[in-house]
Order: structure tokens, then C-alpha cells, then sequence
């Protein structure tokens, strides 16, 4: 049996003047074509190939040795080739662009730009296709996750209290502005952990960091080592802007500034104007 969209191991049955046919072992009567321009050695005879599968510009299944960036199923960080009055057309590695309908564009894509989809054959055409919607391919109830539960995130778009993510391969989530203490972008892999379960419609509120005194109490060390490295001394304090913290700590100004409560309170550290020092050597 032949996936389409995705790398399968065929075996060379007949060579031809413009290539290979290959079958899945099963059924040699029904073979795939490889095209001869997409091979960098001829193959043998009976010879087991890995091979992607994907549909011409006349709809057939034809074979290639060229690795796409991704395959159907994935997740992939794409750019734009072309918008055209179908759709968009992303370089996926392969000669034949992958498109993009219109109505799996919720805001439409601009050529040149790089977007987060999700991978998948239509239905109804049965061609290889992407996605932006990626709510319609993730979502999995909530219901089983719990606070602080750790996560797998990949980052899908900026939303308007903060930045929408793919959670676990399985649903939706959200990481609000003022939990994001670093730059995010569209593909990009974080852990996470669950922060609250929207069981209305079916989203997780994820932090970067666990929730609690606790987690916080866990990065006492990171400041006090910045401070050994700095010579005792940092220029910095609660009146430092979030993103001069960030120059620093990967966590945010709230979470910087309960931790030199915490190490004022214990005297280990001197709060000053223009700073915070170290009162001893760990």
C-alpha cells in the first residue's frame, strides 16, 4: 500500500528510458514511477529504495529520492513562494510547491514569509496539502491534563493576549505576553507547563515556568551565579525594565523581582538604587 505524503520503502521492479517503477512488495502489479531526473545512482533491479510520494501536475503518484521538508502528518515552519487567486504556494523542498487553499488561511499569507502548518491530504481532492487552521487537526479534550503538568509546546502564531502553540501534538494553548520572558517566533520548541484547563473550548493556558513559591525559589541559584560571574554586582533591581532583566535571566521581572525578595530577606544579597550585590560568597 502506497502513502501518499510521506517516505516509503519500494522495491525496483522495471527500469524504463525516463526512470524506475517501483512496487510495495505486495501488489507488483501496481507500481509507482521514479523519474530518472531525481536519482543520483541507477538503482539494481529488486533493490530496496526510500522514496517520498507525492502527485505530479496530472495527479499521479510519482516517487522521489529528494527529502521534502516535511511530510504529511508534520508540522513545518514554511515560506511562501507565490500568492495566487487559488491560494499559496509554499517551497517544501520539492520541485511542486505545496499549496494552500483559501479557506485553510484564516488571515491571508504574504509571499516571503515564513508560516507554521500542518501537513495533511484533502478529502475531497486527494492531493497533499497545508494548513494554518491548526485548531481543525488539534484538538484532543483537556479534561486529563493537570496544573503544572509539564508540556511540549511549538509555537503557531501571535495572538492578541500573547502567543498561540501546538501542546503536545494534541491541542491548543496559549502563553500570555507577560509570561513570555524571551522572544518567541513560529516554530520554535518549548517546554511548558499547564497553567489552566479551558474546558469551554477546549484550550490549556501554558507558563514557560511551573507555578508556586516553589518554582521560584528554584532560580535563587541562576542569581546568585550571575552575580559571582558579574564581580558581585549587577545593575539591576525592581525599577529595571522587563527587558533589561531579560539581558540577564530567562524568566520575567515579576518572578526577578520575588526572587531578590527572597535573597534580601535570607542576606545574601544588598538591594541598592542602582542594583543588587552580593553581601556574601556562596
Amino acid at each position: 500500500m502506497f502513502e501518499l505524503g510521506k517516505f516509503n520503502i519500494l522495491t525496483v521492479a522495471k527500469k524504463v528510458d525516463f526512470g524506475y517503477y517501483l512496487h510495495d512488495g505486495r501488489d507488483t502489479n501496481r507500481c509507482v514511477l521514479l523519474p530518472k531526473r531525481d536519482l543520483e545512482r541507477e538503482p539494481e533491479l529488486g533493490e530496496q529504495l526510500e522514496v517520498f510520494l507525492y502527485l505530479d501536475s496530472e495527479d499521479r503518484i510519482v516517487a522521489t529520492t529528494r527529502k521534502p521538508f516535511a511530510q504529511v502528518g508534520d508540522l513545518a515552519l514554511l515560506r511562501v513562494r507565490e500568492q495566487t487567486r487559488i491560494g499559496a504556494f509554499l517551497d517544501w523542498g520539492l520541485a511542486k510547491d505545496l499549496f494552500v487553499p483559501f479557506r485553510e488561511q484564516p488571515v491571508r499569507m504574504e509571499e516571503g514569509k515564513r508560516y507554521l502548518v500542518y501537513l495533511y491530504v484533502d478529502p475531497v481532492t486527494g492531493r497533499i496539502a497545508a494548513s494554518r487552521r491548526l485548531g481543525r487537526f488539534f484538538n484532543e479534550p483537556v479534561t486529563d491534563y493537570a496544573l503544572n503538568r509539564p508540556v511540549k509546546l511549538v509555537v503557531w502564531e501571535k495572538a492578541r493576549l500573547g502567543w498561540r502553540g501546538v501542546v503536545d501534538r494534541r491541542c491548543i494553548g496559549l502563553v500570555y505576553d507577560n509570561e513570555t520572558f524571551r522572544t518567541l517566533a513560529p516554530g520554535m520548541e518549548l517546554d511548558g507547563f499547564v497553567h489552566a484547563v479551558r474546558e469551554g473550548d477546549n484550550r490549556l493556558d501554558i507558563r514557560l515556568r511551573k507555578d508556586g513559591f516553589k518554582a521560584v525559589r528554584e532560580f535563587k541559584p541562576v542569581v546568585l551565579d550571575a552575580l559571582e560571574d558579574a564581580g558581585g554586582f549587577l545593575p539591576l533591581n525592581s525599577a529595571s525594565t522587563p527587558e533589561e532583566i531579560q539581558e540577564y535571566f530567562s524568566f520575567s521581572k515579576r518572578v526577578f523581582k520575588q526572587l531578590i525578595g527572597m535573597l534580601y530577606k535570607e542576606g545574601k544579597i544588598l538591594i541598592t538604587g542602582d542594583g543588587i550585590q552580593l553581601t556574601t560568597r556562596k
